[in-house]
């Protein structure tokens, strides 16, 4: 069995999360709970084909066999209960990468992107970056829950080339139901709209929520649809940036490939790739272990917010391994919020506003650590001075 009680020590690793603490946050000893990836080791069975590969000795030009394809598709299958042919499946070295080569395939420097915040950053400022309009369709917060403005939805894709949908939803912890996205799928096919539908998060469900893929809400959608997947969250493998991008309307796939070979984006590399296959394919019951940790893990802080913190709150978890913490009670500015948890608490966490409108007075939280951890930054949070 994992064993994520297990204090693995990342500093010194040239690691983003912890070795970029003091230029982030000007402090080096805040617990660092802001970057998206886990403080645990990867699977056993990925760091044993790693091994294997390295001591065969030359890392050489290389290419993704069928292998690469088929282990993804499967997975799905057996995972989430939906089928693509494994023609479908196109290489990026991350979903952010892949954005990009996204929005200069299918869009123009006039089109309009939509998302919905608040929303993982790069959602917004790669369509930004890349002289396109961002068209915001805020989520609205109900009883610790958000869901879609569908009313505003329907009178913006009017206008709009692209969507990039957030499924399940980072930071603020939806899992969409299938009601939702069927609903959300047919009104982006009423205006022929393009659909880039981020599920990289779909294998870390939590409390029972079980993930529903857009396509699987939606099949009629599937000219349009566009579905980004990596185990880079799942088995955190995140440094290997091997990505898979599934296209089921070929000429659509076409286009992307070319513009992928255009940017030299194409390549990847071959650790990425046994890293890839082998979780996809031995790396199921080291998950099932993950998300019973995880899962009690959320249960532990619920209990921790209703006894010891009546002033902070949180959306309902069902998904990913960052809770989106409420602190609008005690009434602070974004920066002033930020401060406080920094020098007060030292504590590292993701401010609110940098996902976009709607993220004010929020902060993201990465749990993926080991228990002591996180007790330890509960304890610390008691620090802040109300």
């Amino acid at each position: 069995m994992a064993n994520f009680n297990h204090l693995i020590n990342r500093e010194g690793t040239n690691s983003v999360k912890y070795d970029l603490r003091k230029e982030v946050f000007g402090k080096a000893g805040v617990i660092p709970m802001w970057v998206a990836d886990m403080d645990f080791a990867m699977p056993p069975c990925v760091a044993e084909a790693l091994k294997g590969r390295i001591e065969h000795g030359i890392l050489g030009y290389s290419f993704r066999s069928e292998g690469f394809a088929d282990a993804i598709t499967t997975w799905l299958q057996r995972r989430h209960g939906v089928s693509f042919d494994t023609s479908s499946v196109c290489f990026s070295p991350g979903i952010v990468s892949a954005l990009v080569v996204l929005i200069e395939a299918f869009t123009g420097k006039t089109d309009k992107i939509l998302i919905q915040p608040p929303v993982y950053h790069p959602f917004f400022e790669v369509p930004l970056q890349n002289q396109r309009q961002v068209i915001w369709n805020e989520l609205v917060y109900e009883g610790r829950r958000y869901h879609m403005d569908f009313d505003k939805l329907a009178k913006q894709l009017k206008e709009v080339r692209m969507v990039i949908l957030s499924n399940p939803h980072n930071p603020v912890s939806r899992a969409w139901t299938e009601e939702e996205l069927e609903k959300f799928g047919r009104l982006c096919l009423e205006n022929q709209v393009i659909v880039v539908s981020d599920e990289i998060h779909s294998d870390l469900m939590l409390g029972g929520h079980r993930h529903t893929p857009l396509i699987k809400a939606c099949p009629e959608l599937a000219p349009y649809l566009i579905t980004c997947y990596a185990p880079s969250k799942t088995f955190n493998l995140a440094g290997l940036s091997t990505s898979a991008v599934l296209i089921s309307n070929p000429s659509m796939r076409e286009q992307y490939n070319q513009t992928l070979q255009r940017l030299h984006m194409q390549m990847g590399n071959v650790l990425g790739q046994v890293a890839f296959e082998t979780a996809y394919r031995g790396g199921e019951a080291w998950l099932d272990e993950l998300l019973s940790y995880l899962n009690a893990t959320v249960t532990s802080i619920e209990y921790r917010l209703s006894n010891e913190f009546p002033w902070l709150s949180m959306s309902e978890p069902e998904a990913t391994y960052l809770l989106w913490l409420d602190f609008r009670k005690l009434g602070f500015s974004a920066e002033v919020l930020n401060r406080k948890l920094i020098e007060e608490c030292g504590l590292g966490l993701s401010r609110g506003d940098q996902f976009g409108p709607g993220g004010a007075g929020f902060m993201r939280m990465n749990i993926a650590a080991p228990r002591s951890v996180i007790n330890e930054a509960f304890e610390r949070l008691k620090l802040l001075k109300i």
